[in-house]
């Protein structure tokens, strides 16, 4: 799905078909990096709602500055931002709620160890700061590019490199941590 459909005003496509086509292609990572941000799944699946509402609202006034894609990622992270700013997020986390935890996976599964390590892996990345965590995210589990991550989160590429950086040197000890404790 590109600018062009809407820009061109393409007959065979109306505003509804344009977001349900939205909502499939980019559905799933849009969910994963609201889930980023926010450690709770339902939590993460109602903000992407409201970001493909908020998509359907102004998808005319839509002026492709930059992808269809990295618009929707802007407003995912905005509305995830927001969502943590909020007076209710803040009572919940002083009053103690913690995020949830997925735990739901069986033991007995065939790829045992690589989903183990995958745990690991994701566990440490979500101890990271925020701006560490989100380029890791982007990068290597949505397979972004620097340009676009640069793009999604209006930085330069070169503080995307250098979160990157700075993310994977604080990555390295953790993991390595977690390794040496297993054994």
């Amino acid at each position: 799905m590109n600018a062009e459909k809407i820009e061109n005003g393409n007959p065979n496509h109306n505003i509804e078909q344009i977001i349900e086509e939205l909502m499939i292609e980019h559905g799933n990572e849009l969910t994963f990096l609201a889930y980023s941000y926010l450690k709770n799944a339902e939590e993460a699946k109602d903000i992407v709602q409201n970001v493909f509402v908020a998509a359907f609202q102004h998808l005319a006034a839509f002026r492709g500055d930059s992808s269809l894609k990295t618009w929707l990622y802007r407003i995912t992270i905005n509305k995830c931002k927001d969502h943590l700013k909020s007076s209710l997020f803040k009572r919940v986390i002083l009053l103690g709620t913690s995020p949830e935890t997925n735990k739901k996976e069986s033991p007995i599964d065939e790829n045992y160890l690589e989903q183990e390590a995958s745990k690991v892996i994701k566990k440490a990345v979500f101890t990271l700061r925020l701006k560490y965590r989100e380029v890791i995210l982007m990068r290597y589990y949505q397979d972004l590019t620097i340009k676009e991550i640069s793009a999604i989160l209006n930085l330069p590429e070169a503080t995307v490199n250098t979160r990157l950086r700075r993310a994977k040197k604080q990555l390295a000890p953790l993991l390595e941590k977690e390794v040496f404790s297993n054994e």
